[in-house]
C-alpha cells in the first residue's frame, strides 16, 4: 500500500466544506421560496373564504356594511399578523347582487423575488325579500 496517497488525502481537508456550504445555502433558499409559495396559496384561500362569507352575509341582509364587517372579521381570524397588513376589502351592491373585492400584497421571503400581489372578486345574488 502506498503511504503517500493516504497522507495526501488527509492533507486535502477543507475543499469539500466550501462546496457543501454553498450547496446547502442554495438548497435552503429554494426551500424557503417554496414554503413562501405555500403560505401565499394559504393566504389566497383565506381571503377567498372571507369574501365568500361576506357576500353570503351581505346577500341575506342586503347590506354592504354587513358584507364588509363579516369579510374583514373572517380575514382577521384566518390571516392576522403581517399577512393582513396590506389587505383591502370592499363590498358593493351591484344590480341584483353583492360584490366583494380584495387586494392584498404578500411579502416575499427570499431576496431578489418580487412581492406577491393578490386580487380577488366574489359575486353573489341578493336573496329575495320576504
Amino acid at each position: 500500500m502506498d503511504k503517500r496517497a493516504v497522507a495526501g488525502r488527509l492533507s486535502d481537508s477543507g475543499l469539500t466544506s466550501v462546496q457543501f456550504v454553498l450547496a446547502a445555502g442554495l438548497s435552503l433558499l429554494l426551500f424557503v421560496g417554496l414554503a413562501n409559495l405555500v403560505v401565499v396559496q394559504y393566504g389566497r384561500g383565506a381571503i377567498r373564504s372571507a369574501l365568500e362569507q361576506g357576500v353570503r352575509t351581505g346577500s341575506v341582509t342586503r347590506s354592504t356594511d354587513a358584507c364588509q364587517e363579516t369579510a374583514a372579521g373572517v380575514a382577521s381570524q384566518l390571516l392576522g399578523g403581517a399577512m393582513s397588513d396590506r389587505l383591502v376589502i370592499a363590498c358593493s351592491s351591484v344590480g341584483g347582487g353583492m360584490v366583494a373585492n380584495a387586494d392584498a400584497v404578500f411579502q416575499a421571503w427570499v431576496p431578489l423575488t418580487p412581492d406577491f400581489v393578490v386580487s380577488l372578486r366574489v359575486e353573489g345574488f341578493l336573496e329575495p325579500e320576504r
